[in-house]
C-alpha cells in the first residue's frame, strides 16, 4: 500500500502540474495586471482541477509517509514527478526535450531506483 500512496500522489502531482500550465496558457489579453489575470483566472477549471489534484496528492502522500521514511518518500516524490512532468509538457505543449534533458532524466531516474532499495 505504501508504494501505491506514493504512485498516486507523483501521478496526481504531475497531472496537477499539466492542469496549471493550461490554466496559465489561457490567453487574457484584457488581463493586464496581475490582479485582473487572477480575476480572469479565479473560476478557471483548469486552474480549480489543478489544486484538486495538488490536494489530493497531499492526502496520499502523507498516508504514503506512515509506512516509508521521509528520506527515502520525499527523493522518490520531487524526482518521479520531475521526470514525469518533463515527458508530459513534451508530449503536451511541445516543450523541447534536448540531449541534456534526456541525460538529467536518466540520472533522476536512477537516483530514484537507487533510493527505492
Amino acid at each position: 500500500m505504501k508504494w501505491l500512496f506514493l504512485s498516486l500522489a507523483v501521478l496526481l502531482t504531475a497531472c496537477a502540474n499539466v492542469l496549471l500550465k493550461y490554466a496559465a496558457s489561457i490567453n487574457h489579453s484584457d488581463a493586464a495586471t496581475a490582479v485582473g489575470f487572477l480575476k480572469k483566472t479565479a473560476f478557471n477549471p483548469y486552474l480549480i482541477s489543478g489544486i484538486v489534484c495538488l490536494a489530493t496528492a497531499m492526502v496520499f502522500y502523507t498516508m504514503s509517509l506512515r509506512f516509508l521514511q521521509l528520506s527515502v518518500a520525499y527523493p522518490i516524490m520531487t524526482c518521479s514527478v520531475v521526470v514525469m512532468v518533463a515527458f508530459l509538457s513534451h508530449m503536451l505543449f511541445d516543450e523541447h526535450f534536448t540531449l541534456w534533458k534526456f541525460i538529467g532524466t536518466a540520472l533522476v531516474l536512477a537516483g530514484v531506483a537507487i533510493l527505492s532499495k
